[in-house]
């Protein structure tokens, strides 16, 4: 198994609701903004708070590592040329200091979307992809797709998992890493998103917004279509709904050669995501059923979006 070398945000509490709301409420104290009504809309990789009152939304980052500092300022380098372009996404709020460093971890504000009673669906999902890869690469430095650094800092971190699941994961990632390099090598791709699904998309006056850049990256296209390729057998989304998809963007996935290695580190990447909350409940449930198909190679067990 491989050695993964960690910084000393080993020695950090992980990022928990309570952990993340000491960050928020630092982090809006010292820019003057009340965070008191805050609420809590995702907590996986970041924590996701929307403040409706004041207009924000906060992105409290795991950490505040020279890693994480610099897809910090990446995702906001990306946004602002987003913006520049016309591209439908949100926008920093570049009147407030951006980031902001609050109990160890960095904290950005966004612009607020409020709820819409239009849901964007994948077609909406498939027409930003086409647009977002026709464009030219940005004038700020992106990084190469690369998912197993990322991978193996959750499993270095990994709490309350048993360590055969560990090591498992570990071990599949060391398996897959050969086949990824070989497709990066015949195909280094153009600008992705790095994380298109569905949860990335908002709806604001009749128009479907593109949000969440911290994955962009250089890669295969292929890379931001997996994912709902993938949601056929995992998640029991209809074929018909995928087809859509596929029209939308014209290019169904599944026929290209590197569909299979790329959706195997696409599932590590989805599992070692959710392991980082595994602990107890729901989470520790799907978690057991994703190391199970995993194990089995099971490609066709169905999994639960959390």
């Amino acid at each position: 198994m491989r050695v993964v070398q960690v910084d000393a945000v080993v020695n950090h509490e992980g990022l928990t609701e309570a952990s993340a709301a000491r960050a928020l409420a630092s982090a809006c104290g010292q820019v003057g903004l009340h965070s008191e009504q805050a609420e809590l809309l995702r907590l996986g990789e970041n924590a996701i708070y929307a403040l409706p009152s004041e207009g924000v939304v906060v992105r409290v980052a795991r950490s505040d590592t020279t890693d994480i500092k610099a897809k910090v300022v990446k995702e906001l380098a990306v946004s602002r040329w987003l913006a520049s372009r016309d591209f439908p996404a949100v926008r920093p709020l570049d009147e407030l200091p951006q980031p902001v460093q609050a109990e160890g971890r960095l904290v950005t504000f966004w612009e607020y979307v409020p709820p819409s009673q239009v849901e964007p669906d994948l077609v909406d999902l498939a027409g930003l992809l086409r647009d977002l890869h026709a464009l030219p690469g940005p004038g700020v430095p992106l990084p190469a797709l690369d998912p197993f650094p990322i991978m193996r800092r959750r499993l270095a971190l990994a709490q309350g998992i048993e360590q055969q699941d560990v090591e498992f994961l570990s071990e599949a990632c060391d398996r897959s890493e050969s086949a990824f390099r070989s497709i990066m090598a015949d195909d280094a791709g153009g600008l992705i998103h790095g994380d298109a699904h569905r949860g990335n998309l908002l709806a604001r006056d009749g128009q479907v917004l593109l949000i969440d850049y911290e994955a962009v990256a250089i890669g295969p296209r292929a890379w931001d279509l997996i994912p709902t390729a993938t949601a056929v057998d995992r998640f029991g989304l209809p074929p018909a709904d995928y087809a859509a998809f596929c029209r939308n963007y014209d290019w169904d996935v599944t026929a290209w050669h590197g569909y299979e290695p790329l959706r195997t580190v696409r599932e590590l990447g989805m599992t070692t995501w959710l392991m980082q909350n595994a602990h107890s409940g729901p989470a520790a449930e799907e978690f057991a059923i994703r190391m199970d198909s995993l194990r089995k190679e099971d490609r066709e067990r169905r999994w639960h979006a959390l």
